[in-house]
């Protein structure tokens, strides 16, 4: 028995022909399937971005609602809070009176009636009143401009020994 060795010969292939036009249809097809293949591999990479970005869109969304939400909770705490403050302002002015009208009838003391009622007219004025008779009226304060040094004896820091240290003078030493 006689082994057969793998020789290639001329006599081999010509027993064996290889038809080179279905090798070009399998690289065709091996080259298709591996484009396809990268195709789809960057178009899941891509793919990714999208997805990342279009959660983060979603997350700012919610952060804007939830900042809105707590805006109007401000805004409603702030006029509630305005509500009751001129409640609390209104129970005053009518404390102030009674006591006015109180102090009219029971106080023999001229000067704490006449405290009172001065106090009250005072508050009548309306604070753009207020503001306007305020600057009207001269300040008994003279009005002075603005220092850039320190008052009194000591240098500030626009002066020109500022810092310095004061230089002493050593003989040479021999």
């Amino acid at each position: 028995m006689q082994v057969k060795t793998k020789v290639t010969s001329l006599e081999e292939y010509k027993e064996h022909p290889v038809n080179f036009a279905d090798t070009q249809w399998v690289l065709i097809i091996t080259a298709f399937i591996l484009g396809a293949g990268l195709g789809a591999l960057a178009y899941h990479l891509m793919n990714a971005n999208v997805a990342n970005s279009i959660k983060i869109r979603h997350q700012l969304t919610e952060r804007e609602l939830e900042v809105n939400q707590l805006r109007e909770g401000v805004n409603d705490h702030f006029s509630r809070l305005g509500d009751g403050l001129s409640g609390l302002n209104k129970q005053l002015q009518e404390l102030e009176d009674q006591v006015r009208r109180e102090a009219g009838h029971l106080c023999d003391d001229e000067g704490v009636v006449k405290r009172l009622t001065s106090s009250r007219d005072s508050e009548d004025l309306q604070p753009e009143e207020a503001l306007h008779e305020a600057a009207t009226q001269p300040s008994h304060q003279p009005v002075e401009p603005p220092r850039d040094y320190a008052a009194g004896s000591a240098r500030g820091t626009l002066s020109e020994d500022y810092g310095l240290k004061p230089e002493v003078f050593e003989p040479p030493r021999s």
